[in-house]
């Protein structure tokens, strides 16, 4: 979640409303917001204990000041009465007192049964919920408004989902198809208004059918294809090692000559290198997905780097006969991670190889200023103008699975390194003319 997001939570149990609200407290104590919990439902021991549990230093963070308890008697009726227009501006009022000492934002969730009392009811809480739909977009707050689906009537139930953008029902978190603008709830809409609403929520919902069967259809295209690729090289591996075994049974050691050994070890290692590439940008694209990229960095030589990965991947290139240059130039330091450059040198190198139809390749790195570049040029099949944003997303690639190897991974990969690094990579290319790839890089990273 992040500032401007209003939910609402459904709970049947404690443990489906601690799972949701734990969770959404810590991460804000996390990012330094200013968070408040209003206890209603519970009394507030079984809520700070719950956190506790949940590994929350529940002291430290309320000495601090950044992590407040209050009751509704505190927040909601503060006044004696509840007052939707005064909460609002009460709301606003905290957010700007918690930037204001520092906090990067104000996180609020509460237990809502406080308006079952006779001191409010339910009258004026829709009209509340609909005007916070108006409150938190823009501002540098969030919410999640817990209701105990057994303590509040079926009517109460369907408002609110009407009025929250995004519902936490069990362990899903949905976007809320039945919430409708603060307008609509008030009734300051006229009936045209609404109809046109609905068709909009009816092609919302379509164009979300279309896009999970386009997803269903590139996993079960994905996962033909890693199927084909992940037993290609070890298909070669159990070729060769069958070849060896029955050289071995029939005790035939004089036609394993040093030569014939040496091109077998050379062509497992072949395929063990491409197998543990493979394996690599699976494992990467999970990090990618996962938020979970992080680099090492380091000073680092990038033409010494660069030298060296063309050394590395040069006996790919002399096994099909295509020539690989690396222009001459001076040193290029920077503060980058190693590795994480070597991945990307090696994916444009692989690249240019697989679709630079035997032509040679050329390798250029440079510096501008704070700037500096990398440069991979090819002579190939290159692109189509339509194909240049689209070949760096995941398992996207120019031309068909059947006419190229490859998981489709390699330019994503290489571009989401390259932006975690604040830089960023692009490509010049004409159809049937080649392609360049440039890399280009800040020399100090931020850590």
């Amino acid at each position: 979640m992040g500032h401007g997001d209003h939910l609402c939570l459904v709970y049947e149990n404690a443990e489906q409303q601690w799972d949701a609200v734990i969770p959404y407290v810590a991460e804000g104590l996390a990012r330094n917001e200013a968070c408040l919990y209003v206890v209603d439902d519970h009394d507030l021991d079984e809520v700070r204990q719950a956190f506790v549990v949940h590994g929350v230093d529940v002291d430290a963070h309320v000495r601090s000041g950044q992590l407040t308890f209050s009751t509704k008697r505190e927040a909601y009726l503060f006044s004696g009465v509840f007052d939707p227009s005064a909460m609002i501006a009460f709301l606003a009022r905290t957010v700007q007192e918690a930037v204001a000492a520092g906090r990067t934002g104000f996180r609020v969730t509460a237990e809502m049964t406080w308006a079952l009392g006779q001191q409010c009811g339910c009258e004026r809480l829709i009209e509340y919920e609909a005007l916070l739909s108006n409150f938190f977009p823009g501002s540098q707050a969030s919410a999640i408004c817990q209701y105990n689906r057994k303590r509040f009537s079926a009517d109460v139930i369907r408002d609110v989902l009407r009025t929250h953008p995004v519902a936490i029902v069990g362990n899903q978190v949905c976007p809320n198809l039945y919430y409708e603008t603060p307008a609509m709830v008030l009734g300051q809409e006229s009936t045209e208004q609404r109809v046109e609403w609905m068709i909009r929520q009816l092609q919302r919902f379509r164009g979300a059918e279309r896009k999970l069967e386009r997803a269903i259809q590139a996993r079960d295209e994905f996962l033909s294809v890693a199927s084909h690729e992940l037993n290609t090289p070890l298909t070669s591996l159990k070729l060769q090692v069958q070849s060896l075994s029955r050289a071995l049974a029939r005790g035939d050691g004089a036609a394993l000559t040093q030569h014939k050994v040496s091109g077998i070890i050379e062509r497992t290692d072949r395929q063990l290198r491409r197998l543990s590439r493979l394996v690599s940008d699976l494992l990467d694209v999970s990090r990618i997905h996962a938020n979970k990229l992080t680099l090492d960095l380091e000073q680092v030589e990038l033409r010494e780097l660069v030298e060296d990965v063309v050394d590395r991947i040069s006996g790919d290139f002399t096994h099909i006969g295509v020539r690989l240059d690396l222009v001459p130039g001076p040193q290029v330091v920077g503060r980058w991670d190693r590795s994480r450059l070597e991945q990307v040198v090696l994916n444009l190198l692989s690249n240019a190889l697989k679709y630079g139809a035997g032509k040679p390749v050329r390798v250029e790195v440079t510096a501008d200023g704070d700037q500096v570049h990398l440069s991979v040029k090819d002579q190939g099949v290159g692109l189509r103008e339509e194909d240049r944003a689209r070949i760096f997303e995941r398992f996207e690639r120019a031309i068909s699975a059947s006419e190229a190897s490859g998981l489709g991974l390699g330019l994503y990969i290489a571009r989401e390194i390259v932006q975690a690094h604040g830089g960023y990579i692009s490509v010049e290319s004409r159809l049937g003319k080649g392609s360049t790839f440039t890399v280009s890089l800040p020399r100090d990273v931020e850590g």
